[in-house]
């Protein structure tokens, strides 16, 4: 004689305000996740911030008025780079051999003078007859000096 097996419906009742091992699971894994998106969006923030600082913000330049000239120089930089330099009581105007020109601000140095643009992302140094210009942390014309008449 066969016997035959009843299949037997497993009746799953959801209880509502019962706290079980998987709701607490969920709970915690939305938790972290919620915490990792704000972290990553905030990183992301902070990327883009940062990227907005090293945006040149003095390629325009606005011609000086009501300044008088102190000096203008010239300076001869490696790999036969050009600085054409004029310096006003608190700024220099550079005008480079690539073609562009910046306005910058003098700052306080420790020796010499120190030159920058609103961000920072352009440092003009100049001491004696020596000078180089870095853009962000890369130095774009270095050993300059004076050039002789």
């Amino acid at each position: 004689m066969a016997t035959t097996k009843k299949s037997s419906k497993l009746n799953m009742k959801i209880e509502w305000k019962k706290v079980t091992w998987y709701s607490i699971t969920i709970a915690v894994i939305l938790y972290i996740s919620i915490f990792y998106l704000g972290f990553c969006f905030g990183e992301k923030m902070t990327e883009l911030k940062m990227t907005i600082k090293q945006i040149p913000t003095s390629t325009v330049i606005k011609k000086p008025t009501n300044t008088t000239t102190i000096t203008a120089a010239t300076f001869n930089c490696k790999d036969d780079k050009i600085i054409n330099a004029i310096f006003f009581d608190d700024k220099v105007e550079l005008n480079l051999s690539d073609g562009s020109s910046l306005l910058l601000l003098q700052t306080i140095s420790a020796s010499g003078a120190r030159y920058t643009n609103t961000g920072e992302s352009f440092v003009f140094w100049n001491k004696g007859d020596t000078a180089f210009l870095q853009q962000g942390k890369n130095s774009i014309y270095e050993d300059c000096v004076i050039a002789k008449e």
